[in-house]
């Protein structure tokens, strides 16, 4: 399948659009991309105060070469279990379009640590989706994993969950809330 580059420019020029685990593999390169696209607005959200830091300054040099109307880069540290917290942010934010990329992935490391997966990728979850849905947000994308199909380890299973959660504010909502698996 081909992602249409020019229809994703499309829907996220000029648009407020918040990246959740912005700092970390997927979160960062989603940012990257998405500041090609250029939003009027892009929030970098994560828990992780280096790497928020570094693809901040990353992508402050990059607006800076791009020319033309350079987005406002704004990062946020925030921990997307702390529902209160992600609430007041996204009211205040106000965006538009979310980009769900903050979760736990590695299997091994979910299977010692099993409420860390279950808080972060199901709970963490929620709170990002209610409080999407309190912001009055347009379109919700979560970045899921295939791990999450027939799930046998404590992460696939709270992937699934979390997709789960995410399907159910769309049909809710009536909104464009999905999951896409990489």
């Amino acid at each position: 399948m081909q992602t249409d580059i020019s229809a994703v420019s499309r829907l996220l020029c000029g648009r407020r659009v918040l990246v959740t685990g912005g700092g970390g593999s997927i979160g960062s390169e989603l940012c990257r991309q998405i500041l090609r696209c250029r939003p009027a607005e892009l929030v970098l959200l994560g828990h992780g105060e280096n790497s928020i830091f570094e693809i901040y300054n990353e992508l402050q040099r990059t607006a800076v070469h791009t020319g033309g109307d350079t987005p406002k880069l704004r990062p946020l540290i925030a921990d997307i279990r702390c529902a209160e917290r992600i609430r007041r942010l996204f009211l205040e934010v106000r965006p538009e379009i979310v980009f769900h990329a903050a979760a736990h992935k590695h299997v091994p490391l979910m299977e010692e640590n099993p409420a860390e997966a279950i808080t972060n990728n199901v709970l963490g979850t929620r709170c990002v989706v209610e409080a999407s849905l309190a912001a009055g947000i347009d379109r919700f994308v979560m970045i899921s994993t295939d791990k999450a199909v027939n799930p046998t380890s404590v992460m696939g299973a709270s992937k699934r969950v979390a997709e789960l959660i995410v399907h159910a504010a769309a049909l809710r909502s009536g909104k464009p809330f999905l999951a896409v698996r990489f």
